[in-house]
């Protein structure tokens, strides 16, 4: 994107598509999801490895998202200001997506020893596995998707007043606070966006 250049600039946006058909190849279609509703008790039995991949894997799709998006933008034209949009749209649910699902993984990761173990030590409880997912795992998942999720919702809150209500309307929250808070939680992480959030 520095160069200005056409043929580059398309080859970034190839090689992002690429990346992105490679993160979604074991991606659900629409008969899967549907599937997938109704055998809810498989994905409870789905073990951490996967889960951990497939997070891993949907992070990296809204991050591809978020750079074509850019991409688009760079354009300056009116319908790749609305391709750009519609993109970030993708990506912004996808980041929520993920973040609720850590959030809620990490919850159950330590709620699961605190009950049951107390007398564990610090280093086991730091390790333990909640159905195959290493709360260092967790941690790492959260610090990866905690800077595109805090970055969309620093953004948004710059945004002027009179133009937030309208973003607001199309499904983008802006809370500055929640945004700081995720770039200080990403900055803090071992993910290799920490620099960047700091």
């Amino acid at each position: 994107m520095m160069t200005f250049e056409e043929e580059k600039m398309q080859m970034a946006c190839d090689d992002l598509r690429t990346t992105e058909k490679l993160c979604e190849n074991d991606s659900a279609g629409v008969l899967e999801t549907i599937r997938n509703k109704i055998k809810k008790s498989m994905d409870s039995q789905m073990s951490g490895v996967a889960v951990v991949d497939r997070l891993q894997r949907q992070i990296i799709v809204a991050d591809c998202q978020v750079y074509l998006a850019v991409l688009s933008f760079v354009k300056q034209e009116l319908s790749a200001y609305i391709k750009g949009g519609w993109i970030l749209r993708k990506a912004w649910k996808m980041y929520n997506k993920c973040h609720s699902d850590i959030s809620q993984l990490q919850e159950t990761c330590q709620r699961g020893p605190s009950g049951n173990h107390e007398s564990l030590s610090t280093d086991n409880a730091n390790h333990n596995v909640e159905n195959g997912v290493t709360a260092e795992a967790l941690d790492r998942l959260k610090g990866s998707v905690s800077f595109g999720y805090g970055l969309f919702h620093l953004c948004i809150s710059m945004v002027p007043p009179h133009l937030l209500k309208i973003i607001n309307l199309l499904g983008f929250p802006g809370d500055r606070l929640q945004g700081l808070s995720s770039l200080m939680y990403a900055s803090e992480s071992k993910d290799m966006k920490a620099p960047l959030a700091t």
